[in-house]
């Protein structure tokens, strides 16, 4: 209604070629994450089916006006791992640390990167307490940053005490 009492019907195939453009390749995205889970499947198939799902949800109001809310909060639990990967990536070489370390150590678990990720959403959620739930969209950001600056400490810690405990580390 926005688009078409301000703008007509240009206004309003604005808004649906807008939508149409956002939603095909978000679409295959699913459709392929689906066929991943039963590889024999024809992918044409399985992304018409989960279009099908999409648009009979996307119905019913209760989903819909939630769906914003589960996207947030997703991404504020997955968000400290895309900032690991890039401090990982970027920033450690720059800080002259080593990248992969607990693969090149031969470690089980990277655990710098376990205590910034699980820092990181306490702090998030730390943060959505002090400011409301309301406010969940806004805390990956500043969590982004706790998140890099705890994976940076800890590498620089853990490969520093690593290294010199061993004299042959590749």
């Amino acid at each position: 209604p926005l688009a078409y009492n301000a703008c007509g019907i240009a206004g309003l195939l604005c808004v649906v070629a807008a939508g149409w453009t956002t939603a095909n390749p978000t679409l295959y995205r699913a459709g392929l994450a689906f066929q991943s889970l039963i590889p024999n499947s024809s992918r044409v198939k399985v992304t018409l089916v989960t279009g099908l799902v999409a648009s009979v949800t996307a119905i019913f109001p209760i989903v819909t006006m939630k769906l914003l809310g589960f996207v947030a909060l997703w991404g504020m639990i997955l968000m400290p791992m895309g900032a690991v990967i890039f401090a990982d990536f970027w920033l450690l070489p720059k800080l002259g640390l080593r990248r992969d370390f607990a693969e090149v150590a031969g470690l089980p678990i990277n655990w710098a990167a376990a205590v910034a990720w699980l820092t990181s959403v306490a702090f998030c959620v730390g943060l959505l307490a002090l400011l409301g739930s309301d406010k969940i969209y806004f805390v990956s950001l500043p969590g982004w940053f706790v998140t890099v600056a705890i994976y940076i400490a800890l590498s620089m810690r853990s490969q520093r005490s690593k290294l010199s405990s061993r004299r042959t580390f590749p």
